[in-house]
């Protein structure tokens, strides 16, 4: 931990202009005698000269970066001080010299002190009032809010839970605006509240709120944040006018923007921009000037930041911003394929900013990783990728957290999950807590997310040596199947030692290779440490791989890392895994101008898998691969001039069935198949499509019924049973969904795959209703045999969109959604018309407990329609 204390005043001011509010307090704490003191001499009144000082402390903070001689501040934060007690003491002269609030004196304000305020000032105001009508003047001089609080409370006897109740406010702000108002009475008309602590006002009062509200940033569930951020703006907005008020409304209403859909609007934006200009906060401004660009093309987002935004923050005298602002222009140099002027950007920002600013460590990440890119010919982007990152961290009540990542990312390459520290941090931000004991649970804010201290004092082997007493955190998270498994390795003085990940990507495991750590802890964060780490999967791709960390900067409470990741697959193995990875990374060639086509030659490769292929499970999985491969090929114009049926909605999944809870779920994502070797062909386009042609969608049947209702199947699905939830759903980025899901009486089916009684009858509705996915719909299990048919409503709820049915089907098994090796399952719409043709098939394999269903997904069209509405549009 920094000790403070030793520091010089200089750098004291130069951790707080880079974030660091604890060097501040230092500042506050070495100098409030002698600020104090020079209020003092002109006031001539202890409490006048105790609200100038800490008044002057928050002036000096919030302009901060007008003091050019950082060693100087003592005497700067003095001559504030004595104009705000000029200001002050003028304006107390003006007021009645015997006014009196006397009542307020010897008494303890803290939360126990408040019903001993309550009957002091309930009881006897009104008297004092009698005497002394300045009191009431003094009151009606308040903004009408506190005012209001003001009254109820003291005047009128109200505590505190009934004017929240009244006024349909949180307590908190009730709380806030009875402190206000006490507060202004005694700044305006020279009453003190004997236990007013100094340093809390400063520090608390008036950073407190807004610095509590940033934090959100780190809950997994921000339910609640919306009540915190209305009580914030309210605290806010009550201020006196002020460059410091303007500062603080920026940083809040930015959250409000970013976290509440109801704050997204342009005029919103226009206030934040407005009082991040008047108070200079270049936090916010970044963040501002980010939206303007957002959904341009990079060619117009780089004539935005290049002609309109850097000369507007170069104007202003915003060097932050203007640092950013020339990262992001380098970004879209970059992706408009300017690699020379796009490296000469990157170098700008270097001696823009400072190593304190996260975009310092963005930008030295981003020239690596170009230089590195120049030294290799890569003919295929499907084969590399590459991202530069700034990995900002806080140590905040000693645990550490992951804040920010600000980068990006370019390349179609294996889409390993390489960020190390993101990927730990799954619970609520939090990378590692030192406190934890071994077998301690956490769960995370929305209770989706648990991570475990698994094992202590264990040895582990890797490229970089062997490393003993190390620590074994582990990671399970339902919210997401980008990652759901997690096992991160620490140990003590080195950090991160290696990493196994499940998810969209497969199995990942890093290990570390070559490091440099100084200091204490897990993750050891002194400046110049640095990770390197290897790519450990054995799944038949020969990788180039460099995924490295670097501390740029670290103060203690405050570190950003560089994050520079360079993956290039080299080729493939001659194996049946290296060979399936080859045909779904290859089928599609991308040209320089944009434009694709397929590369029919990878159906050798399947050929030559199902050669190699060894167990049932491989030689199931290439011959249906190979089926949809071929659908594709034979279906793309380009690919096949003479092909008959034209491929619109085609798709192969091997698909993880998983058992949790009493549930069966589909598409649990966490084993190297999925995601890593399936793949798909889509030109069914909305604009203009028929009616049966939405009915194609249908073909995700069992995908798009389990990701809402948490499963397939469940055991306490029952006639009568009713089932709501609210969530996120991860295939729609994380959109906001409700789910209803009830079960209605046993009923006989009759479809093309023959009769079926006592058949469980299931309706779910999702909304809001945006796609084939969500919407209500009603599927029918048939006992033995699982899902023999499903009807899709109209956005209305109320007339048939379309009815998907069992045509075909092989063995059956226990329950409602036997699994059983072999089991094989065919649905097709009931009707489809306009030349369009569909239908799934899904295969089931079973080695042991792992489950695999296979999807089979069709989507055609005959080419006389295909044509003929290529010829009207």
């Amino acid at each position: 931990m920094n000790d403070y204390s030793v520091k010089t005043d200089s750098d004291l001011v130069k951790l707080t202009l880079c974030g660091n509010s604890k060097a501040y307090e230092e500042l506050v704490v070495r100098h409030e005698r002698a600020v104090k003191g020079t209020a003092m001499k002109v006031t001539g009144n202890e409490y006048s000269a105790t609200d100038a000082s800490q008044d002057a402390f928050v002036s000096a903070w919030m302009h901060l970066d007008a003091l050019r001689e950082h060693d100087k501040f003592r005497s700067w934060v003095c001559s504030i001080a004595k104009n705000h007690a000029r200001r002050l003491h003028a304006h107390y002269c003006a007021a009645v010299p015997d006014i009196r609030l006397h009542l307020l004196e010897n008494v303890d304000l803290s939360d126990s002190g408040e019903e001993e305020l309550l009957g002091r000032l309930s009881l006897g105001a009104q008297a004092e009032a009698e005497r002394d009508e300045r009191l009431h003047e003094a009151v009606e001089a308040l903004s009408e809010k506190i005012r209001e609080a003001i009254t109820l409370h003291y005047f009128e006897g109200y505590s505190v839970k009934e004017i929240a109740a009244k006024l349909s406010l949180p307590e908190g702000t009730v709380k806030w605006r009875l402190c206000e108002g006490r507060r202004q009475l005694r700044k305006e008309y020279g009453v003190m509240e004997t236990t007013y602590n100094e340093n809390e006002s400063l520090v608390r009062r008036v950073m407190r709120q807004v610095e509590e509200l940033k934090l959100w940033r780190l809950k997994n569930d921000r339910t609640g944040f919306e009540a915190a951020y209305r009580a914030t703006l309210a605290a806010v907005e009550s201020l006196d006018e002020s460059t410091e008020k303007q500062y603080m409304l920026a940083d809040v209403l930015i959250r409000g923007v970013w976290w509440l859909d109801s704050e997204k609007n342009e005029a919103t934006l226009a206030r934040i921009k407005e009082s991040a200009e008047k108070s200079r906060n270049e936090e916010v401004m970044i963040g501002v000037l980010s939206n303007e660009w957002d959904g341009l093309s990079d060619g117009e987002a780089l004539l935005k930041i290049r002609d309109e935004q850097i000369p507007y923050a170069e104007q202003m005298g915003f060097t932050k911003t203007v640092g950013c602002l020339y990262f992001w222009l380098a970004y879209h140099y970059l992706r408009e394929h300017k690699e020379e002027e796009a490296l000469l950007t990157f170098r700008k920002v270097l001696a823009i900013l400072a190593p304190a600013d996260m975009h310092y460590a963005n930008a030295m990440a981003a020239i690596a990783m170009m230089e590195r890119r120049q030294e290799i010919t890569v003919t295929n982007d499907r084969h590399f990728e590459y991202s530069a990152t700034a990995e900002v961290l806080k140590t905040i009540d000693g645990k550490l957290y992951f804040w920010a990542q600000p980068g990006f990312s370019m390349g179609w390459g294996p889409g390993l999950a390489k960020s190390l520290l993101f990927n730990c941090s799954l619970c609520d931000n939090m990378i590692v807590d030192p406190s934890m004991k071994c077998g301690e649970v956490r769960i995370s804010s929305d209770g989706q997310t648990k991570l475990t201290f698994a094992q202590d004092g264990e040895t582990v082997s890797t490229k970089a040596g062997v490393f003993e007493n190390c620590k074994v955190f582990t990671i399970t998270d339902s919210t997401t199947s980008y990652l759901t498994y997690v096992e991160t390795v620490f140990c003590n003085g080195v950090g991160i030692v290696k990493q196994t990940s499940h998810g969209w990507d497969g199995e990942c495991v890093w290990e570390l290779e070559n490091y440099k750590a100084d200091g204490d802890g897990a993750f050891p964060l002194s400046v110049g440490n640095f990770w390197d780490y290897a790519i450990i999967n054995n799944d038949g791709v020969i990788y180039d791989v460099i995924n490295r960390f670097e501390v740029i900067y670290a103060d203690g409470e405050t570190a950003n890392l560089s994050g520079f990741h360079f993956i290039h697959i080299k080729d493939y193995d001659d194996t049946w895994s290296g060979l399936m990875l080859n045909a779904r990374r290859n089928y599609v060639i991308e040209h320089p101008d944009g434009t694709d086509e397929l590369d029919s030659s990878v159906l050798d490769l399947f050929d030559r898998a199902a050669v190699l292929a060894k167990t049932p499970r491989e030689k199931r999985h290439t011959a249906i691969a190979k089926d949809v491969m071929t659908r594709i090929i034979e279906g793309d114009p380009k690919a096949t001039p003479d092909y008959t049926q034209y491929g619109c909605w085609n798709f192969f999944d091997p698909q993880k069935i998983a058992f949790r809870n009493g549930r069966i779920i589909v598409d649990d994502n966490d084993v190297s198949l999925s995601g890593k070797l399936s793949f798909e062909w889509k030109q069914l386009r909305i604009k203009g499509l028929s009616f049966d042609g939405w009915k194609v969608f249908y073909n995700f049947l069992y995908d798009m019924f389990s990701d809402f209702a948490e499963g397939i199947w469940s055991e306490d699905w029952v006639p009568g049973y009713h089932w709501e939830k609210k969530h996120r759903n991860y295939k729609s980025w994380g959109r906001k969904y409700d789910t209803v899901l009830d079960v209605l009486p046993d009923e006989t089916v009759t479809v093309k795959a023959g009769t079926f009684e006592n058949c469980r009858h299931v309706v779910i509705e999702v909304t809001p209703d945006e796609n084939y996915r969500t919407g209500k719909k009603e599927y029918w299990y048939a006992p033995n045999v699982g899902v023999v048919k499903m009807f899709a409503y109209n956005p209305d709820g109320e007339t048939e969109h379309c009815t998907w049915e069992l045509t075909a089907y092989s063995g059956t098994g226990d329950g409602y959604f036997p699994v059983a090796d072999g089991l094989f399952r065919r649905y097709e719409p009931v009707v489809l018309g306009d030349g369009y043709h569909a239908w799934v098939e899904y295969t089931f394999d079973v080695e042991g407990d792992d489950v695999i269903l296979f999807r089979n997904a069709c989507g055609t069209r005959d080419r006389d329609a295909h044509e003929a509405d290529q010829r009207e549009n």
